[in-house]
């Protein structure tokens, strides 16, 4: 499968998500690589950290071009997309099967959130509903009256699914590229949750990805 991962907002959990996807999909014993198209090729030097495959691929066309040809020799495609949403997210969009969008419940982010749902039904209505589009809440905080207005925003998403997984704030994950590590190789309960909280993420998301 052919997964981007996207949002334009720093700091919603993008890379974090990208990286713990690829770590978690080489333990189903998939052949995974993570394409990183982010300027800051964060995801990239953790990965290098971790003995797995990645790319930093910037240009647009390279990136539409190496998407495909990577999908010959792996099993799942991951691509960090780019913050800025220009060209490359476009021809990102244009390629994956699966689009995962990480939201912090802010009202920043969730304003943040409709410049991506805009690139995302532009591609949906080019490729006919491709890609599958899916949002999550990341680093949420547990119980708050943020977090229940943001999943009533964002439940309506037309051409999306909001999936009932949330991505808590936890410092276990915030750890985790200090470390060379992702949380499903730490120890600890912090990290234990969390990985349980990216298993049931990922499970629903590939799921729906996968639903005819």
């Amino acid at each position: 499968m052919l997964i981007g991962v996207l949002n334009r907002k720093g700091g919603c959990g993008k890379s974090t998500t990208a990286v713990h996807l690829a770590y978690w999909l080489s333990q189903q014993h998939q052949r995974v690589v993570l394409i990183d198209s982010d300027g800051q090729m964060s995801s990239s030097q953790w990965l290098k950290k971790l003995d797995m495959p990645s790319v930093v691929i910037n240009d647009p066309d390279d990136l539409f071009d190496q998407i495909s040809k990577l999908s010959e020799e792996y099993d799942s495609v991951i691509v960090d997309s780019p913050s800025v949403l220009g060209e490359p997210a476009k021809s990102v969009l244009l390629s994956v099967d699966l689009a995962i969008v990480p939201v912090q419940p802010s009202n920043l982010d969730l304003l943040s959130a409709k410049d991506i749902v805009r690139l995302v039904h532009q591609a949906q209505k080019i490729r006919r509903g491709i890609p599958k589009a899916v949002m999550f809440l990341s680093r949420a905080a547990r119980g708050t009256v943020l977090m229940r207005e943001a999943q009533e925003a964002l439940s309506n998403t037309q051409g999306f699914a909001l999936l009932n997984s949330v991505i808590y704030q936890r410092q276990a994950i915030a750890d985790a590229p200090g470390q060379a590590a992702t949380v499903f190789t730490m120890s600890g309960e912090a990290a234990n949750s969390a990985a349980k909280d990216y298993t049931s993420l990922f499970e629903e998301a590939l799921s729906y990805g996968k639903a005819k």
